[in-house]
């Protein structure tokens, strides 16, 4: 990829990011992948439950392994679930 065109993505994702900003405010969405920013890190034993396809196990776990609410699991979690199904 060239210089240009990386530039011309950032701007993209930039744009995008303005217009969807308004849109989090203003519904009250929640942004998965901000609560999941400084979300404690996941045990191996977390991953594991969700890659077999156990979230709920995985979530109980994890809240009580870290003490998190259930927003900072489904944010820590969120991501990885989305691997696990391939997404």
């Amino acid at each position: 990829m060239t210089d240009p065109e990386v530039e011309e993505l950032r701007a993209r994702v930039g744009e995008l990011e303005r217009r969807v900003d308004p849109l989090l405010t203003n519904t009250g969405a929640i942004d998965i992948e901000e609560l999941g920013r400084d979300a404690p890190e996941v045990s191996a034993e977390v991953q594991s439950l969700i890659a077999k396809g156990e979230a709920r196990k995985a979530a109980k776990l994890y809240m009580k392994e870290t003490g998190a609410d259930m927003a900072t699991t489904v944010g820590a979690l969120g991501e990885l679930e989305q691997d696990a199904r391939g997404g």
